[in-house]
């Protein structure tokens, strides 16, 4: 995830040709003004075909195509902040569990391996839910087995009289909060947008485009060119920014800084849980 000063306005504004949307776009552009170019010069040069279009055909096409992006980018915004929730919500539920488990296990050395064994546990989930959601992990799902190690490590000191009975009731809401996070970031990962309304859009955008210069070419001759560009890199690069985070557990530079949030919880929970 790229990290910044919102204050620094100036920095943000003249980083753009290192931006994941001006670099991916910026050959793209530059093909959308030839082709305006082409255009314009066409009308001019055989003015007996020239399409007979006006500036009132992009507004209302325009109308449309800004409520499409702005659904478009909502969802897939909705998408990456949910997924921060989540993760942000796996962080506390790390917290409680070890702040419980540090208050029911004796401070001594009879208890140091169990403490370690469960702040290990602990420590290993984030990043074994990361490798899981970025489909790395193969058949195994480790976010399950670390979830279960954790329920029989529980149960097991349960039986051997380390934690009280009543623990139970307390440990397990929040080791069960352990499946809800991973099955809603699943959820997530494994609903992408749908193919036919991504596609759509996409396709609008493109023929829009087309479009622009023969609407545009009678009124600005070859201001028609740089009308293109901007109106291009624009509907086009919201496009882009919706693709680059409605996957927020990818590595994309957009993504969710999954290994930053794992640094925090093992941190916190060997700070919490001391062997």
């Amino acid at each position: 995830m790229i990290t910044y000063d919102p204050k620094r306005w100036l920095y943000v504004l003249l980083s753009f040709p290192r931006s994941p949307v001006f670099r991916p776009l910026f050959l793209d552009v530059v093909l959308a003004g030839l082709y305006a170019a082409a255009v314009v010069w066409a009308e001019k040069r055989y003015p007996q075909i020239a399409v007979p279009l006006g500036p009132a055909i992009l507004s209302l096409l325009g109308i449309i195509l800004g409520l499409l992006l702005v659904f478009r980018t909502n969802t897939a915004y909705d998408r990456w902040w949910e997924g921060r929730r989540l993760w942000g919500q796996l962080v506390n539920v790390s917290r409680a569990l070890a702040r419980q488990l540090d208050a029911l296990l004796a401070r001594d050395a009879s208890q140091a391996q169990r403490r370690e064994r469960y702040a290990t546990l602990l420590t290993r989930y984030p990043a074994a839910l990361a490798t899981h959601l970025r489909g790395t992990a193969g058949e195994r799902h480790e976010p399950n087995e670390l979830t279960t190690a954790l329920v029989h490590e529980v149960h097991a000191d349960i039986a051997a009289g380390r934690l009280p009975r009543e623990a139970i009731v307390s440990l397990t809401p929040l080791l069960s909060a352990f499946d809800d996070i991973c099955g809603a970031c699943e959820r997530i990962r494994k609903t992408p947008i749908p193919f036919s309304y991504s596609s759509y859009i996409k396709q609008f955008i493109l023929l829009f485009a087309l479009l622009i210069p023969f609407a545009l070419a009678r009124d600005f001759a070859y201001g028609t060119v740089i009308a293109e560009m901007f109106i291009f890199f624009s509907t086009m690069g919201i496009e882009l920014l919706a693709n680059e985070v409605e996957e927020p557990f990818g590595t994309d530079r957009n993504d969710l800084p999954l290994e930053d949030i794992g640094a925090t919880i093992a941190r916190d929970v060997r700070a919490l849980l001391p062997s």
